[in-house]
């Protein structure tokens, strides 16, 4: 995912990284790169036991990692923290993409119109547009517990511009949305996924000089482009190069330039393994749930609010129960197994 620095109204360009002669001004940073969360093992490590190792230990990692994705079937709330009408409408078009091949349903709309967060912990998505602080969003249910939970920089007037005053382009901007809602349903960065190799490809003194340039410490780099070999259960089998998951970095970050396997052409759609792994995700029994009137017709299939609601797969209380079980059989103290599971209930079904 290549991204080109861009400004909104009268915000002024942000620099990053090569001057402009640089053969590569035409990159900046990727999209993610204010995450709050340094990946997913960065909020539940600590449900994984350093004790727990084998095959009850990887199933222990699996449950963890799975823990991180809404229930199918569900409705979330989406709330918009400020941005104009045409600006929430983009949004709401983009996002209800996913929605076509999982079963899950945004709901924007809060009488008839979409929803300003109201601040009272109600909302399970909340959207800001905070310029000079990236394009990133917190990773599945971690969003109920961030505010912001997703953050467009500039994209939050009607007609974003470019720093030349040139409108950004419609797939730019799809692009980047359609990214982070796949975090806001749990879904990770497809060049970190350990059957990736993309770890042996970078130029890691070059990608620190990139992240110095944006004030990143190595930490921060690590997380943006290392692989999460810790959680690969979440990952597809496969490395989807054209997956909308997929970041699209400048060739000097690898060292075999744009003949390395890692380097991707900018991807701007659903890829076909996009939709197919959603779909896994989140299954469906029946139709989805059509819950926002707000923008366009409603997705293909869909039944309007009220209808009968799609049967949940994969109850959370589920996983609870056997995270439980699981540490009982790692053998791990009584007194650690009653507060690991009270700790993991607490977030994945909330207080």
């Amino acid at each position: 995912m290549r991204f080109h620095v861009i400004a909104a109204g009268v915000v002024a360009g942000l620099v990053l990284g090569a001057g402009p002669a640089s053969a590569q001004s035409q990159f900046a940073m990727p999209s993610c790169v204010a995450t709050l969360v340094s990946g997913p093992a960065g909020a539940f490590r600590r449900f994984i036991p350093d004790e727990a190792t084998g095959p009850t230990g990887l199933q222990i990692r699996g449950i963890v990692a799975r823990s991180l994705t809404w229930r199918p079937g569900q409705t979330l709330k989406v709330c918009f923290k400020a941005g104009t009408a045409g600006a929430h409408q983009r949004v709401i078009r983009v996002a209800r993409e996913w929605m076509e091949h999982a079963n899950i349903a945004f709901d924007f709309e809060e009488s008839g119109a979409p929803r300003r967060c109201a601040q009272d912990g109600s909302e399970d998505i909340k959207i800001d547009f905070i310029n000079f602080n990236g394009w990133w969003s917190a990773y599945g249910i971690i969003s109920r517990q961030r505010d912001p939970s997703m953050n467009l920089q500039f994209f939050g007037v009607d007609t974003p511009v470019f720093a030349n005053g040139q409108p950004v382009p419609e797939a730019e901007m799809r692009r980047t949305i359609l990214h982070e809602f796949g975090h806001a349903l749990g879904m990770m960065h497809e060049h970190q996924s350990p059957a990736a190799g993309c770890d042996q490809e970078i130029d890691w003194q070059a990608a620190y000089a990139m992240g110095k340039g944006m004030g990143w410490d190595r930490e921060q780099v690590h997380a943006q482009m290392r692989a999460f070999t810790e959680i690969a259960e979440f990952n597809m089998t496969q490395v989807d190069r054209r997956s909308i998951m997929h970041y699209s970095l400048p060739p000097s970050l690898f060292r075999a330039g744009a003949g390395s396997k890692c380097w991707v052409q900018e991807n701007n759609d659903l890829s076909e393994q996009d939709r197919r792994f959603i779909a896994a995700i989140y299954p469906k029994s029946g139709p989805p749930i059509y819950t926002s009137g707000l923008p366009g017709a409603p997705p293909t299939g869909a039944v309007p609010r009220g209808g009968p609601a799609s049967a949940a797969a994969g109850d959370k209380r589920a996983l609870v129960t056997q995270y439980e079980s699981l540490l009982r059989e790692a053998g791990l103290p009584s007194a650690r197994i009653t507060t690991l599971a009270a700790e993991f209930r607490k977030a994945v079904l909330g207080p």
